[in-house]
């Protein structure tokens, strides 16, 4: 029973330590979303900074993720209904195999031009650069290049986008 009172002890620290870090956060200035460049499972080279002046989703994903899979619906029409105001949906492919990726998109009618893949080892620096931890994770990031939101797609919504349309 003696280590139970150390282990809630260590919780509370862990719950204000994060409570802190989230209250750090807010209200301090967006940061500017890190520029890479990878290649498309069309094979053509898309770098982030092509977008400069569109709203971009930025969604890292993986075909073995269940609660990608389920959210990725959502997200492409999310993406599709603010298009034709600059809304761009990227996303990051985390699959072990470019073929992996296709084959799933290409059974379930989704494109294959905005979906960033160039090799597992480039796509995993992308993550790496984003601080992804787990997936799926989504990005807002503005016509400036500022990220305005980061989390999981299913928080993402209109109110979301909207103000940097």
């Amino acid at each position: 029973m003696k280590n139970v009172g150390i282990w809630i002890v260590i919780a509370f620290i862990g719950i204000g330590a994060a409570a802190l870090a989230l209250s750090l956060r807010v209200g301090s200035p967006p940061e500017l979303a890190p520029n890479f460049t990878l290649r498309s499972l069309d094979d053509a080279e898309i770098s982030l900074a092509d977008y400069r002046g569109s709203v971009v989703i930025l969604d890292f994903w993986a075909t073995w993720c269940k609660p990608c899979t389920r959210t990725f619906p959502a997200l492409h029409a999310l993406s599709e209904e603010y298009a034709e105001q600059g809304v761009v949906l990227l996303i990051v492919s985390l699959d072990r195999s470019e073929e992996k990726a296709r084959d799933y998109l290409l059974e379930n009618g989704y494109a294959t031009d905005n979906v960033l893949w160039g090799s597992r080892r480039a796509a995993l620096a992308v993550k790496d650069l984003y601080d992804v931890f787990g997936i799926p994770r989504t990005f807002v990031i503005d016509r400036e290049g500022y990220i305005r939101f980061s989390g999981h797609p299913t928080r993402l919504s209109p109110n979301d986008l909207e103000p940097w349309l």
